[in-house]
């Protein structure tokens, strides 16, 4: 099992490459890197029945609140199981609602990829994942549903996909996209989905680090946090 709680310095991981099963292999790593002395980004991972479970996400604010949300989060993503991601966002949801400041609320990417390939994931109001093709292609995967922790009546949908030999699924917090430039200017999906080369997926998570990097000069003013799963 592999459930990594954002650490408050850079945590760059390569999670694992391993067979979920004797024909298939996932290659995983992640990214994280705090803005500050706490952070409320949060991601997961962990193998279960012939898929890997995972899960990105981000608490809206800053400092010790965001943080101790996000470790609540990060607590009940243990509980998580290998049936649809929505119901999982919903329990997700259900933990939350008491929880959560008035003020506070969640976004999420909570999923699974199973042995042959099939993709299934909800996405609570989170930035759209990203799918790298064979043919060098990206499609993005919008919200499912809404943030988690703020409406009392909330509903879910599963979106699935799958991902072929030498393809990608990368989930990254907004720290990544609205990074700014000198000028003001934000990073931006298009940047990202440009960014996103190489063979391997801590080729492609550095790569993306890099560009952000490269735009903002290094500076950091929110959490940035990068999950890449290629098969």
């Amino acid at each position: 099992m592999s459930s990594l709680p954002t650490e408050s310095r850079l945590t760059q991981l390569p999670l694992f490459r391993s067979a979920l099963a004797t024909r298939h292999t996932l290659d995983v790593h992640a990214i994280s890197i705090p803005a500050g002395a706490f952070t409320g980004d949060f991601y997961f991972v962990h193998r279960a029945d012939n898929r890997l479970l995972f899960a990105l996400g981000d608490v809206a604010g800053k400092g010790l609140t965001a943080a101790v949300v996000m470790a609540m989060i990060q607590e009940e993503l243990e509980r998580t199981s290998c049936d649809d991601p929505s119901a999982n966002m919903m329990r997700l949801h259900t933990f939350l609602k008491p929880l959560i400041p008035t003020n506070r609320f969640a976004t999420a990417v909570v999923g699974y990829v199973d042995q042959d390939g099939t993709v299934r994931l909800a996405n609570a109001g989170h930035c759209p994942p990203l799918l790298i093709r064979a043919d060098g292609q990206l499609e993005e995967v919008s919200s499912t549903g809404p943030v988690l922790g703020v409406l009392s009546s909330s509903q879910w949908r599963t979106f699935e996909t799958t991902l072929r030999r030498g393809e990608a699924l990368v989930l990254y917090s907004d720290g990544a996209i609205e990074a700014r430039s000198s000028n003001g200017e934000e990073f931006g999906v298009g940047r990202l989905a440009a960014a996103l080369v190489g063979e391997t997926s801590q080729k492609i998570a550095v790569s993306a680090l890099d560009a952000v990097n490269r735009h903002s000069g290094s500076r950091r003013d929110d959490d940035l946090t990068l999950l890449v799963i290629r098969r």
